[in-house]
């Protein structure tokens, strides 16, 4: 059971039938579905499971801008308004919201790794839509966890301004330090661990930070400035070759990494942002290798949104992302 645990219902999902695929939309095709269900039984063939992380916690701890904790509520309205394209064999079940406003921050990304365990137990691909970036590292366990039988090497991609390796001895874990988390604990078991990031800022990010990369094996990034000089093609070959010894994938999506012009309701908006159709496409060549087992989005802050410009970028994204993870899962 899934400690307050609450089942989904963000939206009124009017279900459509099959001979009305042409003119669906996400909201009349997402099913509600109770993660606590002990009787589930694991599900046949490809099939998505939407789980919201309700909580910024970790961005009030990090001193940053708060409202990341409406973020799910907002890209599922945003999704759900898309036109349907996954056909009748795919499904997209909405497994509600990791939620308790008097929880510790450990707690719910506890309950969070407990849900994305549970979802792949059950055969489904998880889609976690937060909340602030401390959705990462109660993610990033449920996807190990889930993946325990295999032991897959299980890298990590990043698409963020900031690296998000703070350390945490002193003041204790925030939406900052969720991969520095990953990477001790990994170091404790002597597990493998490969991290890379794509836009970081250098007016982002302290000295300390870029010294811990540069003294880590297997953390590797390219900057904001990187991607805005470059070409699609040496991207792509650059990305190919950090991703070639990766096995799955763990996929993680900050809405800040965006210019503010196409992401102006963020936690910490960027003037010099990345600009989101050429992410796109390199995340489609990243999830169109099959290694994919699970992606988010986080840092959407619908109080500080224009015209839900953020949110309406979020749920695009799942959009396009679905279709080539669909079509190239195994």
């Amino acid at each position: 059971m899934l400690r307050d645990y609450r089942k989904a219902r963000p939206y009124s999902y009017l279900q459509a039938p099959d001979d009305q695929l042409y003119t669906a939309k996400w909201g009349n095709r997402i099913q509600l579905l109770d993660l606590n269900d002990e009787s589930l039984e694991p599900f046949d063939d490809m099939h998505f499971a939407l789980i919201g992380f309700k909580s910024d916690k970790g961005v009030y701890i990090n001193n940053g801008r708060p409202g990341a904790v409406e973020g799910p509520r907002e890209i599922r309205y945003q999704l759900a308004k898309l036109p349907w394209h996954l056909g009748r064999d795919v499904l997209v079940y909405d497994c509600g919201d990791i939620d308790g406003p008097n929880r510790t921050m450990e707690d719910l990304q506890d309950s969070l790794s407990a849900a994305v365990e549970r979802v792949m137990s059950l055969n489904l691909f998880p889609i976690v839509i937060g909340g602030g970036h401390e959705t990462a590292f109660g993610h990033y366990q449920g996807l190990k966890k889930g993946l325990e039988a295999s032991k897959p090497d299980l890298g990590v991609v990043n698409f963020d301004v900031h690296f998000d390796l703070r350390p945490y001895d002193k003041s204790g874990p925030n939406s900052g330090t969720g991969f520095r988390q990953m990477h001790d604990l990994n170091k404790k078991l002597d597990d493998y661990f490969k991290y890379i990031v794509l836009g970081i800022q250098e007016h982002s990010n302290n000295l300390n930070l870029f010294d811990f990369v540069a003294k880590t094996d297997n953390i590797d990034f390219l900057t904001s400035q990187d991607l805005f000089k470059a070409d699609y093609q040496t991207v792509r070959d650059w990305v190919d070759n950090q991703i070639a010894d990766m096995e799955k994938i763990y996929l993680t999506i900050d809405m800040d990494s965006f210019n503010s012009a196409f992401a102006p309701g963020v936690s910490a908006i960027q003037s010099l942002g990345n600009d989101p159709q050429m992410t796109l496409a390199i995340i489609e060549h990243i999830a169109a290798t099959g290694k994919v087992v699970g992606f988010d989005l986080v840092e959407t802050s619908p109080s500080h949104d224009i015209d839900n410009h953020t949110s309406n970028l979020a749920a695009t994204y799942i959009f396009y992302l679905t279709q080539i993870i669909a079509k190239n899962y195994r």
